[in-house]
């Protein structure tokens, strides 16, 4: 019986080991303010290819398991947000130098977004990530396909057990969030987009 017991024990926790939990890595958008963004009167476009879009990552979280998380349509609508807190109009761009799609919407610059992210945790007895790790890389081009602008942030997330049994993907809520506040301010204050 203590051998059926232990057989069972030893099932379990492999089974349990190594799951990829789902978690969603968007920042709280209403704390990337506009307030603190400089108006820019112009229209501009952003592109994120199909394939990066529905591209899921698995990193690692505590315990033995991992996390897994679509970067670039979690973090889609923080991009949106800080171009719209900026820009007069803001269009999603069929592809990256549409050149028919630019001039009938008089788009001055299209950005392209390039996310690698990373996570552990100091945690063992659970799967959440105490440490997340955004590193945004972002390029504009003209109208005319040059590009004129380019900036890479790198910002890190962390969260305690207490907070993450409240909110399982903070870790990485706090460095999505600084990175997109960073970005708004990176593009508020070049004389590039003027």
């Amino acid at each position: 019986m203590k051998f059926i017991s232990r057989i069972f024990l030893i099932t379990s926790i492999l089974v349990m080991y190594g799951c990829a939990h789902p978690i969603t890595i968007s920042p709280h958008l209403s704390n990337i303010d506009r307030k603190d963004a400089k108006q820019i009167d112009k229209n501009v476009g952003y592109y994120i290819s199909a394939q990066d879009r529905y591209k899921e990552v698995t990193t690692p979280g505590g315990g033995g398991d991992s996390i897994k998380y679509t970067p670039y349509n979690d973090l889609e609508p923080a991009i949106q947000k800080v171009l719209i807190n900026i820009f007069r109009n803001v269009h999603r761009m069929p592809s990256e130098n549409d050149k028919v799609f630019i001039s009938d919407n008089d788009i001055s610059f299209v950005f392209t977004p390039k996310i690698e992210t990373s996570s552990s945790s100091s945690g063992v007895l659970t799967w959440m990530a105490t440490d997340f790790t955004v590193d945004l890389n972002v390029k504009a081009i003209n109208k005319g396909g040059d590009k004129i602008w380019e900036k890479t942030i790198k910002k890190d997330g962390h969260a305690e057990f207490e907070e993450l049994t409240k909110d399982l993907q903070l870790s990485s809520r706090r460095a999505s969030e600084k990175v997109f506040k960073e970005l708004q301010q990176a593009i508020s204050n070049d004389p590039a987009f003027d």
